[in-house]
């Protein structure tokens, strides 16, 4: 059975943007991007918020982005993705779905269809919904040594006590600590 893997910036109070939705703090240098590019995960599809995908299709598709990281842009261009939003009319990223409704009948169906697994990138609404469902199965938290003050927690509106069990953990040499986590 296909995995939900949520992969996500945090800052060391847990925000995942700042107040405005800023995310400038999040690093990003040659190690970090080394190890997107090594990264041991089995990936090939992408959920998305409405939010969060405007903004990674307004970058992902683009020259700029192809130039910075070639290996994440295509794998994010080439790859399916949902973005789910009741808004949304339709998406002009190539290979993208909207689903208007999310259910925990839908995301149990794509979990059981053949492929690898799905990963979620920023969507802390989806997070939360689909946490409060029972279907994250990892928690991939890239935690970045600054304080804000303010922001977005990553993890508002969750519903009832997780049980999660550390799975790995990384250390980079800019004091990024990769923290992953599965669900019990």
């Amino acid at each position: 059975m296909r995995k939900i893997i949520v992969f996500e910036n945090v800052t060391l109070e847990g925000f995942m943007s700042g107040p405005n939705g800023e995310f400038d703090w999040a690093i990003q240098d040659d190690e970090i991007t080394q190890n997107s590019r090594d990264g041991n995960y089995s990936v090939d599809m992408f959920l998305f918020g409405r939010v969060t995908y405007d903004i990674m299709a307004s970058f992902w598709p683009t020259p700029v982005a192809q130039s910075i990281n070639p290996v994440f842009a295509n794998a994010l261009n080439n790859a399916p993705k949902i973005v789910f939003s009741r808004t949304l009319a339709k998406a002009d990223w190539q290979n993208t779905r909207v689903v208007k409704e999310l259910t925990k009948e839908e995301i149990l169906a794509l979990k059981q269809e053949p492929g690898k697994n799905m990963m979620i990138f920023g969507s802390g609404t989806l997070v939360e919904q689909l946490t409060n469902l029972g279907l994250i199965d990892e928690y991939d938290l890239m935690v970045n040594p600054i304080l804000l003050g303010k922001g977005k927690p990553l993890f508002q509106g969750i519903n009832d006590r997780l049980k999660l069990k550390l799975a790995n953990t990384k250390t980079f040499n800019n004091g990024v600590v990769l923290l992953q986590y599965q669900s019990v």
